[in-house]
């Protein structure tokens, strides 16, 4: 499998060998190009000096026209040649250094130079390369001859030779130095990587979301990497800890469960078996072994009530919401209260302004929601206390206050109040299942309220409720009622 680092580095190889052969392909064919117009520019130059030098003598009595070359060799030089030959291809004059040899004549060329225009051409002599520059000879507007003057390009061609095999040398050493360095930048860029890889294995063998992977780089992008993986560390270590403690707080549900049901459970089955033995011999004790048994079959149905109301609260069961009238809903919960009282003294004050105050709710799980905590109240207050229901209604919202002088709770025990089968040592003997608080927030939360305590030792507790009001028609009506007070 081919690493990271290896794909790197035949990418940057890659590039920088593409780079270094356009670069030799366009230097090697500029110079080939400049060569070849500087030697066009000598033989130009050479031709048109000879050209200057001819003198066409004209026809008379004794003789025809004739022309009268100079002494090419004068304008040659060891490495031009050149020769001059009449319209029909016939030699007339060549320098010395062609020696018995001549420059290659094709039919091609002679019709090109009868037109008096001067062009270039390539000749190949043997295994030799000649630049050649075709300069028609006129004399009173027509062609007399044709100078050809050339060079050799073997050895330019020599010269470009080794340019070319140099460039194929450099390029190669070039390219191993560009790998070698491309293979020891792709591992500098990657050692963060290689890094965060082995923190991410020591993490998973030992389960330690704690550590963290260190990055003391720029903010680049390994740097943002690193950065957000921590933090995904940090949620998976938060997530990990709320597991546990769900874990733990469901291992103590089943516990407490299992507590709650084998008291009720002792207590029926001890009654059960008393009847048995007695028989219908001691009807009073009967009747009350009989009221225990049904006591406790009500308390276990009211823990299983409640447990079923937590476990929907868990399978994510969502209210379904109406626009009701509060004054409606508290009257209902205030006339069950006035049962659940018993010797505690129940106050009961709805504002004016809330007979026109509305909120969105379900109203089964409102009263709940309002007996729960009236029934806490009624538990731990003394019978010459008191307990009060108090709703306030204004633009921000519905309050719903309970108020109660009983025991009061201590201030390490509020935010725990509210968590599933929880009762501190002075609730224990009043008895309940601990998970009344649990469902009235739960409520709460279904509705988009939020509830507080506030309390106080040996002086009673006092917990809100605010829900948010409706602004539809009737709630319009509140507002406005509401905007003078």
């Amino acid at each position: 499998m081919m690493t990271i680092r290896l794909k790197l580095t035949l990418w940057y190889s890659a590039v920088v060998s593409l780079t270094l052969i356009a670069f030799s392909f366009i230097l090697y064919t500029f110079l080939s190009y400049s060569m070849v117009q500087e030697i066009d520019r000598e033989l130009t130059g050479r031709a048109v000096g000879v050209a200057r030098s001819i003198k066409v003598v004209g026809a008379n009595w004794f003789r025809q026209q004739q022309i009268v070359l100079p002494d090419v060799d004068v304008f040659g030089y060891p490495n031009t040649y050149l020769q001059v030959v009449d319209p029909y291809g016939r030699l007339v004059a060549k320098s010395s250094n062609l020696s018995h040899q001549s420059l290659p004549l094709s039919e091609d060329t002679l019709k090109r130079g009868a037109t008096g225009q001067s062009f270039y051409e390539w000749l190949q002599v043997g295994d030799q390369k000649i630049r050649t520059y075709n300069y028609p000879l006129v004399a009173e507007h027509r062609v007399v001859g044709l100078l050809q003057v050339g060079q050799p390009f073997s050895g330019i061609q020599a010269a470009l030779n080794r340019l070319k095999w140099l460039l194929w040398l450099l390029s190669g050493l070039m390219i191993l130095v560009a790998a070698t360095i491309g293979w020891w930048l792709a591992r500098a860029a990657l050692r963060p990587v290689e890094e965060i890889t082995k923190t991410a294995a020591l993490i998973r063998q030992d389960l330690n979301l704690h550590q963290r992977i260190p990055h003391r780089g720029p903010n680049d992008e390994l740097g943002r990497l690193s950065g957000t993986l921590n933090g995904m560390l940090d949620s998976l270590e938060t997530a990990y800890r709320e597991l546990e403690e769900s874990h733990a707080a469901q291992r103590r549900f089943v516990a407490d469960v299992s507590h709650e049901l084998k008291t009720p459970l002792t207590t029926i089955r001890g009654n059960i078996d008393l009847i048995r033995k007695m028989g219908d011999e001691h009807p009073a004790i009967r009747q009350e072994a009989l009221a225990d048994i049904a006591s406790e079959a009500q308390r276990m149905s009211r823990l299983v009530s409640d447990m079923l109301v937590l476990a929907r609260a868990d399978a994510g069961l969502t209210l379904i919401l109406q626009p009701l009238p509060v004054a409606q809903i508290i009257e209902q919960v205030g006339r069950q209260a006035k049962i659940l009282a018993g010797d505690v003294h129940f106050i009961m004050n709805i504002d004016e302004c809330c007979d026109r105050a509305f909120i969105m709710a379900d109203p089964d799980y409102v009263k709940q929601l309002v007996l729960i905590l009236l029934d806490n109240a009624f538990k731990f207050t003394p019978p010459a206390g008191t307990v009060e229901l108090a709703v306030t209604c204004s633009m921000d919202g519905v309050q719903v206050l309970v108020k109660d002088t009983g025991m009061g709770i201590e201030g390490s025990e509020s935010a725990k109040i509210f968590e599933r089968f929880y009762r501190s040592d002075k609730s224990r003997p009043v008895g309940g299942t601990g998970l009344g608080l649990s469902i009235a927030k739960w409520i709460a939360q279904q509705h988009g309220a939020s509830i507080t305590v506030e309390s106080e030792l040996q002086k009673g507790s006092v917990f809100k409720v605010t829900f948010s009001a409706v602004s539809e028609k009737h709630g319009q009506e509140n507002e406005r009622a509401c905007s003078t007070i």
